[in-house]
């Protein structure tokens, strides 16, 4: 959420932009993101190892990965929709990016229901 609402602060609050809070405000989501992504690579490392569940493992593993891709499109396309550049054309790029998003959240969707039932088929 507060990844969400940064650059909407930081584009009401100029000119001049309150950049310094933006940052600060950028630098707290991605560290709750680093530490919930260290749980989920934990959480991978235990299904891989002792619990023996490689295809679940594969599973948050993918998860991962597409979080990592759509949190990377969502930042770009906040930076692209930054004062500074919305001026310039970027309407092609900026719905390219947009439909990167919803086909990886897609993509997401269809991983979560693959380990749903592959979980369901372990217990």
């Amino acid at each position: 959420r507060g990844l969400e609402e940064a650059p909407l602060q930081y584009q009401r609050s100029g000119p001049p932009y309150d950049f310094p809070r933006y940052r600060s405000t950028v630098h707290e989501v991605t560290q709750a993101f680093a530490a919930a992504s260290r749980e989920v690579l934990a959480v991978e490392a235990e299904l891989a190892g002792p619990r023996g569940q490689p295809l679940l493992a594969s599973h948050v593993r993918s998860l991962q990965q597409l979080e990592q891709t759509r949190l990377a499109t969502v930042a770009l396309l906040q930076l692209m929709g930054a004062p500074e550049l919305s001026e310039q054309e970027n309407t092609l790029e900026m719905r390219q990016l947009k439909m990167k998003v919803i086909k990886t959240m897609e993509a997401i969707s269809e991983v979560l229901q693959d380990l749903r039932f592959d979980a369901e088929s372990v217990e």
